[in-house]
């Protein structure tokens, strides 16, 4: 069977014109063995996110900076809500769940289970991602030093190639991970259809990405599906930290507070914002252990 690697090393060998790169994770051997695919005097343009918790993990590595200086013609943006993985040459592409690393593409002993689609560069939704990327902010030598700083700061164990079990933030992205679909009871509608028209489209493109993280299982029933979502969050580190600060009554300014130690990349701003959306998820998912006090706004345990 043909790896997903080697599909993207064909589609990049077809390139005449011109590449993207858009991967949040991104390994600097797996770019290497893609860039040397891509014929001498084609542009490139990679765009990946950098966070200090995935350096840190050892999930993305800054190396790419130098990678991409090296080459002619290449140019590396960052975003840092990136969740999309799309690779493109030309007019023609792919896009799915697989990270640019070896063991999302395939070339690792214990490589995940990946999905890359083929696409055209013109399909409406694969159109509404460009307009996006083109917000992305040029990744600078300072950028790369001061995320390389916070990474170092922050003492997380880093792991190598054949550790990392998937590329995906729910699995690579543990430390920091929390959701950002900020209509949790609309999950279960996107997980249904990730197709759906009965959810705005930046809430479906939440959620999905939420459910590319969680990694659920197809066919769940409501019930299976809830229990899979609690279970799975119940792993990542950083929820998990909130939900055991419950019990001591948490309040919205604690939870903002807190959300700012576990992500510290986060502005304060958006802090709150990524507050309000964990407060709401731990309301949907963990209804019967924990209630929002609605004259304080204290997420607490509910009385028995």
């Amino acid at each position: 069977m043909i790896v997903d690697g080697e599909r993207l090393k064909a589609l990049m060998k077809a390139a005449r014109h011109g590449v993207l790169l858009c991967s949040p994770f991104i390994k600097a051997g797996a770019l290497g063995t893609v860039l040397s695919a891509v014929g001498e005097g084609i542009s490139v343009r990679i765009v990946t996110r950098w966070l200090a918790a995935e350096v840190a993990a050892g999930v993305s590595d800054l190396e790419v900076f130098e990678l991409v200086q090296e080459r002619a013609n290449t140019e590396l943006a960052l975003l840092d809500d990136l969740h999309a993985k799309l690779y493109l040459a030309d007019e023609s592409g792919l896009a799915g769940s697989a990270n640019l690393t070896a063991a999302a593409l395939g070339w690792s002993e214990r490589s995940n289970i990946e999905l890359l689609l083929p696409i055209r560069r013109g399909d409406p939704d694969v159109a509404r991602l460009l307009r996006r990327l083109e917000t992305a902010r040029p990744a600078t030598f300072a950028v790369r030093s001061a995320i390389e700083a916070e990474a170092a700061a922050l003492g997380v164990p880093v792991l190598n190639e054949s550790q990392e079990t998937a590329a995906n933030a729910a699995d690579v992205h543990k430390h920091a991970w929390l959701p950002g679909c900020a209509a949790p009871g609309k999950l279960r509608a996107i997980y249904d259809n990730p197709k759906t028209t009965a959810v705005v489209e930046g809430t479906r493109a939440d959620g999905l990405a939420d459910l590319s993280d969680l990694h659920l299982s197809r066919g769940l029933s409501a019930s299976e599906f809830n229990e899979a979502v609690r279970e799975t969050l119940l792993l990542m580190p950083a929820f998990k930290r909130i939900i055991d600060r419950i019990p001591q009554g948490l309040t919205d300014s604690g939870g903002i507070a807190l959300v700012g130690e576990l992500r510290p990349d986060l502005p304060k701003a958006d802090a709150a914002v990524q507050w309000r959306i964990v407060r709401d998820w731990i309301a949907e998912f963990f209804e019967d252990q924990f209630e929002v006090a609605p004259e304080s706004f204290i997420t607490r345990l509910r009385p028995r």
